[in-house]
């Protein structure tokens, strides 16, 4: 059986409007939200409805007219709400020109044919097809297990394992695990990757998309001569979806700035000191600026210079 087993988003709107969103989307499954009394991530207050779902607004560093809120459906809620109801959303979004990022998306596949030890040795094999056992940017947690040998699972059987592909900290990670029985398998999709995946898979029917996860799937992770892989994917092939990382945005971003802004200003200092002093201006500037002021907020995008 597939399901999505996670959503998460961010509208660029004030809660209000979300809020209409809701009673427009969600609110048949999930019921009217009701507003708590403290706030979390770094928002100033949370508004909750059933089975965990949640609405974060009024950002601390939000400023006045940008507004934004971040919807969360947990696992057990996206099990009330209708799968259809995820695209319409986003259609919705899209048509009206609002500005909107999926930050998670998790798909899930029950009773899959292998178990979580299988899956785990795979990873360990020479028969692994993924970036996961050569990218040295990815933690040490790339490929792990938890088991609990003395567990009840749901369904009374005891022991229980759970083995994971792919960083905690990725866009990308597989969970396979057996605690309810039967082996589930999970794609965890997380920012850039869970918005664009997200898009692919709901320009779709809903009759296509356990067939369209399964390519992005593999794109991340797959198997050579394994047959218990070869049957879960089945026809399946390896989607080929580029996203320009966050890092690599920003980066352009700032030197689309720099030519929009200071060019001009540096090509005048330049005819007025000689291109050689403007020049040793400008390294005794940088030089001064990485010792004495606080360049945090740029650095992801300085995690570059190491790759």
């Amino acid at each position: 059986m597939f399901s999505v087993h996670w959503f998460a988003i961010t509208i660029h709107q004030d809660f209000e409007k979300v809020k209409g969103l809701w009673s427009q989307f969600f609110a048949l499954g999930l019921g009217v939200l009701v507003d708590k009394d403290h706030g979390a991530r770094g928002y100033k207050q949370i508004s909750e409805a059933l089975l965990g779902a949640k609405i974060y607004f009024d950002h601390v560093t939000a400023k006045e007219g940008k507004e934004h809120c971040h919807i969360e459906i947990p696992g057990s809620a996206c099990e009330a709400v209708l799968p259809s109801v995820f695209p319409e959303l986003v259609n919705f979004l899209i048509e009206n020109k609002v500005r909107f990022s999926i930050k998670r998306a998790d798909f899930a596949f029950d009773g899959v044919p292998f178990s979580p030890q299988d899956f785990y040795d795979g990873l360990l094999s020479d028969n692994l097809v993924s970036l996961i056992k050569r990218d040295p940017s990815l933690d040490n947690d790339s490929i792990s297990k938890q088991e609990s040998p003395c567990a009840l699972r749901e369904n009374g059987e005891v022991g229980t394992m759970t083995a994971y592909a792919g960083s905690a900290a990725s866009q990308r990670r597989v969970r396979v695990y057996n605690k309810r029985g039967d082996t589930r398998l999970e794609l965890q999709l997380r920012d850039e990757r869970a918005h664009a995946v997200c898009l692919d898979v709901f320009a779709h029917a809903w009759e296509e998309w356990e067939f369209i996860v399964k390519t992005h799937l593999r794109q991340f992770i797959d198997f050579k001569n394994t047959d218990w892989w070869a049957v879960f994917v089945s026809i399946a092939h390896r989607a080929d979806l580029k996203i320009s990382s966050a890092r690599r945005i920003s980066l352009t971003r700032m030197e689309n700035w720099l030519e929009r802004q200071v060019i001009v200003s540096l090509s005048v200092l330049e005819d007025v000191k000689g291109k050689e002093e403007a020049r040793f201006w400008l390294s005794r500037l940088t030089t001064k600026a990485r010792k004495l002021r606080d360049r945090s907020r740029y650095a992801s995008v300085l995690q570059l210079a190491n790759t």
